[in-house]
């Protein structure tokens, strides 16, 4: 009587195709694990930025902001709110911006470039224009440049964070 082993042939090509699969599985995360950074970048505790003064007229905005930290900022992030109720304002002013710096994604900065020019006690104005009516709080999240293994980063401030509120509109 004659067995036949063509079952058990293609049982163990099955069993090779999944260990193959599991070891390059293996292989591919531990190569891209290295492109994620292990903590997250974080400000120095002394970052602050404060409004000092907002005018609002025909659905322009004018703000001046000062940076009443104690290190150089490059820029900030900055949303508003029709809701005082809301937690997060969530109406991102970047794409209004006027006068007053350049767009780094959605931040604003006052220069492109890889440093921190808002030096402490230094205050500067931003125009907005066309933006969205009846704006009662705004949010900024102060931003910096900072060295992390000797690359340049940039880092969102996001413990530094202040709300206020206002009447546009």
């Amino acid at each position: 009587m004659v067995k036949n082993k063509k079952g058990i042939s293609a049982m163990i090509g099955y069993v090779l195709l999944i260990t193959f699969g599991i070891i390059m599985g293996v292989i591919v995360y531990n190569y891209l694990k290295t492109y994620v950074p292990k903590e997250a970048l974080n400000c120095p505790s002394d970052v602050s930025i404060v409004l000092q003064n907002y005018d609002c007229e025909s659905n322009q905005l004018n703000l001046t902001l000062k940076n009443n930290g104690k290190f150089n900022l490059a820029g900030f992030f900055v949303h508003a709110s029709n809701n005082t109720d809301q937690e997060i304002a969530t109406i991102d002013l970047s794409q209004y911006l006027a006068i007053g710096g350049e767009l780094y994604g959605s931040a604003i900065v006052v220069q492109i470039g890889n440093e921190n020019l808002i030096k402490p006690g230094f205050e500067i104005g931003y125009t907005f224009d066309n933006i969205p009516d009846n704006m009662q709080l705004i949010e900024f999240i102060p931003a910096r440049f900072q060295e992390e293994n000797n690359k340049i980063r940039f880092v969102s401030c996001g413990d530094s964070k202040v709300t206020e509120k206002i009447i546009c509109g």
